[in-house]
């Protein structure tokens, strides 16, 4: 299936969902299994509400929520209720006695949407909505639709399989293909509406309904060491997601390799780059759990030990900690522990498979040689990073600077010989770097447009990359008067649940991004469905208080690495 395909399909069923994930529910059946049990094993990406009614719940309570809420968008939000009722009635093909509203008010319990790996050339994917509650306005709606879908061309027919019948549309032009983009196929069980655009995925999980059988998706073995990590016991995710997308590639190769010699080349490369090591990932996204408003879980499930491309994402766990020199006016810090060694050992080794043994050694001298200075890539530069890398961002502090100010630190081993070839790389014959003097420290400032103007230094052990001298300023002379970030009361909250050992953290304030993307919206710079009024919006500095800062940091685990994200919940006082 090419990709104009796949977007095509999976825009249908995407839209389907959003059709149905209505703004009220109940949970499932007690009885009912998770539609995971039911699905068959060769999942390549899956995505689950496991309840709607909860969903709904914890989003009212958290930021979104709370300013959709808020009195000041009531315009708006009248004005986007009345666009969601046109484009019900417009798209959506409802019986009599049913309304947009009763659509939006439907009570569902778990939503599903999955692709599964290809086969024969289709790419099956699922829809599922457990509406137990409201079979009967399920029931009606789909007979409309079937209906509908014959009126416009689409032939229509039935398989009966397990004591059920699944209804077949296919496109009256062509109907004896039966590729994945040309096929709808739904049936209706146990208050469960389940649509395919294969009736042979349809027929499998008929096969699986009592969600009893073998080969489930649900006994995953990669499934279940992603929910060990990011599921918490006793409570429901507000959605969870997982993605095989190795195990996808490989089936789609698969299928041309005896055909298509570049793909048969490409399926024997992945294993000698280590790629078939990345099992899968999956994650949760939660809100309003206790203090923090949203919380993002992440579980990626890599066998150990990497090698060659899985080699070059080595990060392994330390204390990272902003520096004290890092001010509390800044935007964003992210830190991150990077195995420099570990990486160019990765590199070498995918090198080494298309140059032959000691070919990506060789040239590495040879591009070394060339530079003037001599700088040897691996001696001189690799093998004198730390491994902590620091990237700062904070406010334009230029008139019309839109990229706002940046600062890239690297750490140095030995910062003297890296500061030794910059103050050469100044003074060389021909060099186009400008310089300054900050005390004793020289730095370079590349190109004098002021603003795009790169300035690069080494002090406080590290090499330092940005285009504001201001912050490069701030470093250099470590201001102790100035507030730090890390005694910030928003900062001690924060990293307050944050292990001390981490192979990356960050810390970001997201209100001047947001407002920037704001005013953009507003402004009308960016194409928004028609109807839809966000001059209705009101002055950002006037919700700006729902957007607090948010913690994010991540760190091996024996199964492969685990990312966390966290907000804080939005403050009570109004400005």
């Amino acid at each position: 299936m090419n990709i104009q395909r796949l977007r095509r399909v999976t825009a249908f069923f995407s839209a389907l969902a959003l059709c149905l994930v209505v703004l009220s529910g109940t949970s499932r059946a007690a009885d009912a299994p998770a539609f995971a049990h039911r699905l068959p094993e060769n999942v390549a990406a899956h995505i689950v509400i496991p309840d709607v009614g909860v969903l709904r719940e914890r989003l009212s309570n958290c930021s979104w929520g709370r300013l959709l809420k808020d009195p000041l968008v009531a315009d708006f939000r009248e004005n986007l209720q009345q666009q969601i009722h046109t484009f019900i009635a417009a798209r959506v093909h409802l019986p009599e006695g049913v309304s947009p509203d009763d659509l939006l008010n439907l009570p569902t319990g778990e939503i599903t949407l999955t692709v599964l790996k290809p086969t024969e050339g289709k790419l099956p994917i699922v829809l599922s909505v457990d509406a137990a509650q409201a079979s009967d306005t399920i029931t009606a709606l789909v007979k409309e639709s079937v209906a509908s879908s014959v009126a416009q061309g689409w032939t229509q027919s039935s398989i009966d399989h397990a004591g059920t019948t699944i209804t077949v549309l296919k496109k009256v032009t062509d109907p004896d293909n039966d590729s994945s983009d040309n096929v709808r196929a739904i049936f209706l069980r146990d208050g469960c509406f389940v649509a395919s655009n294969s009736s042979a995925t349809l027929t499998q999980i008929l096969d699986r309904w009592s969600g009893n059988v073998q080969g489930s998706f649900a006994a995953n073995e990669t499934l279940g060491r992603v929910q060990k990590v990011t599921l918490t016991p006793g409570r429901e995710p507000a959605l969870f997601w997982y993605l095989d997308p190795v195990g996808a590639t490989i089936s789609l190769l698969a299928q041309g390799a005896t055909s298509d010699p570049t793909a048969a080349m490409v399926l024997v490369k992945l294993p000698e780059y280590g790629l078939t090591s990345f099992r899968g990932v999956g994650g949760t996204i939660d809100f309003a759990v206790g203090m923090h408003d949203t919380v993002t879980r992440i579980a990626g499930i890599v066998d150990q030990p990497v090698k060659s491309a899985m080699a070059v994402l080595h990060f392994p766990a330390t204390d990272l900690t902003p520096p004290a020199w890092v001010s509390d006016d800044i935007d964003s810090c992210l830190l991150f522990n990077w195995d420099a060694q570990s990486a160019y050992g990765g590199v070498a080794q995918m090198a080494d498979g298309v140059l032959g043994e000691g070919g990506f050694a060789k040239a590495i001298e040879g591009l070394s040689a060339k530079t003037d200075p001599p700088i040897h890539i691996k001696k001189d530069f690799i093998d004198g990073l730390t491994g902590l890398v620091m990237l700062l961002q904070g406010k334009p502090r230029i008139t019309g600077d839109k990229s706002g100010a940046a600062l890239l630190a690297i750490g140095l081993k030995d910062p003297d010989k890296i500061d030794g070839v910059l103050r050469q790389l100044i003074v060389e014959p021909g060099s186009k770097a400008g310089s300054r003097s900050v005390g004793k420290t020289i730095v370079a400032v590349f190109d004098g447009k002021r603003s795009n103007r790169t300035e690069v230094a080494v002090a406080r052990g590290f090499l330092l990359v940005g285009n504001d001298g201001v912050m490069i300023d701030n470093v250099i002379n470590s201001v102790t008067t100035e507030k730090h970030l890390v005694d910030s009361p928003e900062y001690r909250l924060l990293s307050a649940n944050v292990p001390p050992q981490k192979s990356l953290f960050a810390f970001q304030r997201p209100v001047n991004q947001l407002g920037a993307a704001y005013s953009i919206l507003k402004q009308g710079g960016v194409a928004i469905p028609g109807g839809v009024d966000l001059k209705l919006l009101p002055a950002f500095d006037r919700i700006q208080h729902y957007f607090r800062p948010t913690a994010t940091w991540a760190a091996p685990t024996p199964d492969g690495f685990q990312y966390v994200s966290f907000s804080l919940q939005p403050e009570e006082s109004m400005p």
